[in-house]
């Protein structure tokens, strides 16, 4: 049995505002222990057909953040039919570090979902909303796993968008058929 305490457990509680009946999900993969809160779906579609494993599948990781209860029923209104993307989506906050440092990682989880490998690198689309322009961005995959965009392209971006520090969004990846695109990035403010 594992037991997580002491003065870290004390300060994630009240970073993210836990008061019960959250989901939290621990990573044991690295040296290190990683904790994130989960939101999951709980419209009542019908009673009977209610299954866990459907509940988790639409389940909803939430990036060292938690979301107000305002924010969590429009990401439901905003979350694509689970057809449209690959992975799992994400909702995070906009740094300093992604606006101002104009630094921008995927989670590692994201690049294996959409089959990208280690060291590669190639383009990019990423876009405000599905029906949103496009803007490329080249990424590479760093060596943890997780996929840097380059700052150009990410400030470009930003800059077109008009994002800014502090908004909540959701992340989605896809496959696209786009050419010269390995990817389509698909942001939601929340």
């Amino acid at each position: 049995m594992t037991r997580v305490g002491g003065d870290g457990w004390v300060r994630f509680i009240a970073h993210m505002c836990i008061t019960g009946g959250e989901l939290i999900s621990f990573s044991f993969k690295a040296e290190r222990l990683k904790l994130a809160v989960i939101y999951v779906n709980e419209a009542e579609d019908d009673e009977d057909d209610e299954d866990d494993d459907d509940l988790l599948d639409e389940a909803i990781v939430a990036q060292r953040m938690r979301l107000s209860e305002e924010e969590v029923c429009k990401l439901w209104e905003i979350i694509p039919p689970r057809a449209d993307f690959v992975g799992v989506p994400f909702v995070t906050r906009l740094t300093s570090t992604m606006v101002d440092r104009h630094v921008m990682k995927l989670p590692k989880s994201l690049s294996e979902s959409c089959g990208i490998k280690s060291d590669e690198e190639g383009s990019a689309g990423i876009c405000l909303t599905a029906r949103g322009s496009v803007t490329t961005c080249v990424y590479v995959v760093d060596t943890d796993g997780r996929t840097h965009f380059n700052s150009v392209g990410w400030k470009s971006f930003l800059i077109g968008k008009n994002l800014h520090v502090g908004q909540a969004i959701l992340i989605t990846t896809r496959n696209t058929h786009r050419p010269g695109l390995r990817m389509m990035i698909v942001i939601n403010i929340i």
